[in-house]
């Protein structure tokens, strides 16, 4: 696999869940890094802003067995906000952990649209996560995956 510095082109982690996504569609994996970003507009790509502030997000990448072409290595990112945010708080502390953390592995299932909050909103993702806390085999795993990733 061509690492992100060597590649003409920046490493593109595709989004977990789509819009075409059918209720019961679970994605599961190791957390593999988080960072907090500023949300977009999907409408036009600029920054979403409330009151003149950037709207935070985080973005979580886990590592999937999923494969659509041949330098695709199974990472997906996760846009945490809202119904998912909720599910994956409550599924960490059903773990008994402390915090969402790499090396950890995530399962999560879009469960069904909520109620929407008036005409000019789409109805609300819903979403159930299991949270299982890192283990020393799943930060080896992560570690293997991230020296693999500078090489």
């Amino acid at each position: 696999m061509t690492s992100f510095l060597m590649s003409d082109e920046p490493k593109v982690i595709r989004s977990a869940f789509g819009k075409t996504d059918e209720p019961g569609t679970t994605v599961a994996g190791l957390v593999i890094s988080q960072q907090m970003a500023q949300q977009l507009d999907p409408k036009t790509g600029k920054p979403k802003l409330h009151q003149g502030r950037p709207i935070p997000q985080l973005e979580v990448v886990i590592l999937t067995e999923w494969r659509t072409e041949p330098d695709d290595d199974g990472a997906r990112k996760l846009y945490v906000r809202g119904n998912l945010r909720k599910a994956i708080k409550a599924a960490v502390i059903a773990a008994d952990d402390t915090d969402l953390r790499n090396g950890a592995r995530l399962t999560v299932t879009f469960t069904g649209l909520g109620p929407a909050f008036s005409a000019d909103y789409a109805a609300p993702k819903l979403y159930k996560a299991r949270y299982e806390p890192p283990t020393e085999a799943s930060l080896a795993e992560l570690a293997a995956y991230l020296d693999a990733d500078e090489e």
